[in-house]
């Protein structure tokens, strides 16, 4: 028994490295010879191609019907010794190949070395940094903004996808590589959140995805609000996030309770949540008329407006101020629908 095991591991690494071109080939020799064979044996009634293509497959399966059998005895024993043994060693290279391709499949995927250049409309997050990508990770899925793909995660270190079957995952040398940039999609990407453990990998990243010109929006953390203006400086449509925690230290002590607010309004779970609407072009109104529609509407409260021109948003802005496309921030239970003011 252990030699049968061992040949046939043997038969089946044969197999395996054979290309799919080479075995199509041998499929080809191996059910021509069938044929001859079964002519010269005097099995006409097996020689219809319909027929002939039932009979070999159910055969070479193993599965044997029962319907069609040779009816000679130099049919039965060429059947017996060609098609039948032979259909089980190309069974087993095709079960081989074909496992041997998911396998390879899985460890790309596994070992950062797929290639999502062509994907579009995703996310990506570049930077693992334990806990806190995967709490970025899980926000983002909460959200239906950003549920349409799969998130593509980006990083030099970890070795393996630290969130298979959850994410996809390209790895490099630098996550300022180009190249690495380009496996993961971010010129096609909807958003590319940047999160890295230092400012000096964040900010040489941040220039290396401005350099490839991404269609979606990027956001980039820093601890450093200098190293975030400078970024800013070179990449001007950026959007940087820093850390709060002192300026919600003395708001909190000001105004107690505001830290809870701060972190309701920026969490996706249940309750009210801020969120932006990117207007039509052509859309018009004032603060206020849009105000009360969407309080109507939608039970949501709008709390800012940035024009198209402007480079932030103003907060709380006078009811008689125009709206002409831009972006209105709001606050409500729930993401407002795109199109709903087309």
């Amino acid at each position: 028994m252990a030699v049968f095991l061992l040949l046939r591991e043997i038969f089946a690494n044969v197999w395996r490295k054979l290309t799919w071109f080479a075995l199509g080939l041998v499929i080809a020799a191996h059910a021509s010879i069938a044929y001859l064979g079964l002519y010269l044996a005097g099995e006409k009634h097996l020689l219809e191609p319909a027929t002939f293509i039932y009979f070999y497959i159910t055969t070479t399966a193993t599965v044997g019907y029962g319907d069609l059998a040779p009816q000679s005895a130099g049919g039965r024993v060429f059947d017996a010794v060609w098609l039948m043994l032979g259909g089980i060693a190309l069974i087993t290279a095709v079960i081989a190949k074909v496992t041997n391709l998911v396998i390879e499949l899985w460890r790309r995927n596994m070992k950062g070395r797929g290639d999502f250049s062509a994907r579009t409309g995703h996310t990506v997050v570049v930077g693992w940094v334990g806990g806190e990508s995967d709490k970025i990770i899980e926000l983002l899925q909460q959200d239906d903004a950003s549920s349409d793909d799969r998130v593509v995660l980006v990083d030099a270190a970890a070795e393996e996808n630290p969130m298979d079957g959850v994410v996809d995952f390209v790895r490099g040398e630098s996550l300022s590589s180009e190249s690495l940039l380009i496996r993961a999609g971010v010129r096609g990407a909807e958003r590319i959140l940047v999160h890295t453990s230092s400012d000096e990998q964040t900010l040489a990243t941040v220039l290396t995805i401005n350099a490839l010109n991404p269609v979606g929006h990027v956001v980039a953390h820093f601890e450093s609000s200098a190293s975030a203006q400078l970024a800013r400086k070179y990449a001007p449509k950026l959007e940087c996030t820093s850390s709060m925690a002192t300026e919600m230290l003395v708001r909190a002590a000001q105004d107690p309770g505001s830290s809870k607010v701060f972190s309701e309004l920026l969490c996706v779970g249940e309750g009210a949540t801020q969120f932006s609407y990117k207007l039509p072009q052509l859309f018009a109104s004032t603060v206020g008329d849009l105000y009360l529609s969407l309080k109507n509407d939608f039970n949501a409260v709008l709390i800012g407006y940035q024009a198209a021109d402007a480079e932030a948003p103003a907060i709380n802005p006078a009811n008689s101020t125009p709206v002409k496309g831009g972006v209105i921030f709001y606050i409500a239970d729930q993401r407002i629908e795109e199109g709903h003011f087309a």
